[in-house]
Order: structure tokens, then sequence, then C-alpha cells
């Protein structure tokens, strides 16, 4: 069965949007998978450790796969485009993190290498803010609540909007393979 799945994307070095659209351009490849759209650039402030500032944006997937089958695939996508897991939230050319997988039945996914939804989603203007673009009503399957709703609820975080270069405009056709 499938469903819509809503990834996050984020990079903090080299040049970051070059990172974005190379994992987006990867994801419109994986088979069982169709690119549905993608949100905004947003510019924020770093959890954890001191380092760069971090690029952000959210892609929506139609997936025909498992939840652990795509995570295993985006882990891949990361390896390949230079990922090395050194420090626990520390600098990374790629972060792929799947969000939320909405279902008829809002999966919920708690097994040992994979949270769904994301633990951390509903305190992170980083990911909730590209999230609301594009599925301001979608609702968190644990906490019963809007997208729109955790947005509006969260303290304020140094996250920006961002211009994008290379970027694909929220309207733009997919798939994205010739990026």
């Amino acid at each position: 069965m499938s469903a819509t799945v809503y990834v996050g994307l984020g990079s903090n070095e080299g040049d970051r949007e070059s990172h974005l659209v190379a994992a987006l351009a990867a994801m419109s490849c994986i088979d069982a998978v169709s690119v549905l759209g993608c949100s905004s650039l947003y510019d924020s402030a770093p959890v954890g450790p001191a380092q760069p500032r971090f690029l952000n944006a959210v892609v929506a997937l139609e997936c025909d796969l498992t939840p652990q089958r795509l995570l295993c695939i985006l882990q891949r996508i990361e390896q390949d485009l230079g990922r090395r897991r050194t420090q626990r939230w520390g600098p990374r050319t790629i972060d792929l993190d799947i969000l939320l997988w909405d279902e008829e039945d809002h999966c919920v996914v708690a097994d040992a290498n994979l949270q769904v939804p994301h633990l951390e989603l509903h305190k992170r203007r980083f990911a909730l803010e590209p999230l609301s673009e594009l599925a301001p009503h979608v609702r968190h399957p644990v906490l019963g609540v809007t997208v729109q709703e955790l947005l509006t609820k969260l303290a304020p975080q140094d996250v920006r909007k961002r211009e994008a270069l290379f970027w694909p405009d929220m309207g733009a056709r997919f798939p994205v393979h010739e990026l």
C-alpha cells in the first residue's frame, strides 16, 4: 500500500544546497518511490555541539517500501554523498531523516534503528517550518495534533527561509532525474 512519507534533509558542510539537490536527485531514482514535492530551503542554527549553520528542507515522497527498507536506502544515499558518522549531532554533508509516514493508519515505527514519527520532530522548527509548507494538516500520529498546530506552539528558534540557487521551487514538476 502506498504511503506519503516526509523526509527531512539537512547539510552543514561544503556546498550545502548542492548536497540537498544531490540527495533529492538520488531519492527521485529509488524504485517504488516518487517525489511529490519539496519545501523551500531554511537556514538554521545547529542543535548540539558548535558547528556551521544548517540548510534544511523537507521532501514529500509517495512510497511503496517499508519504513525500514526506505531507511536503508536513505542511509546509503548519505554514505554515497560523503556522510561519515563520527560524532553524534556533529557536522555532516547530508542528513536524511524520515519525519512522518502518512498512511491510512498513520504509521508509527518504534524499533532499535528507526523511530517514526521522528522523536524530536515536535521540538524542531527547522523541520516543522518546511514540513508545514507541504503538509500543514497532517496529524502527528502520537500527539494527535496537526503539523501547523505543532509549529504554532513552538517557541521561536533561529530558523529563516532562504532563497534557492538550484533547489526546485515548490511547484516544480517531478521526477527530478535531471538535477
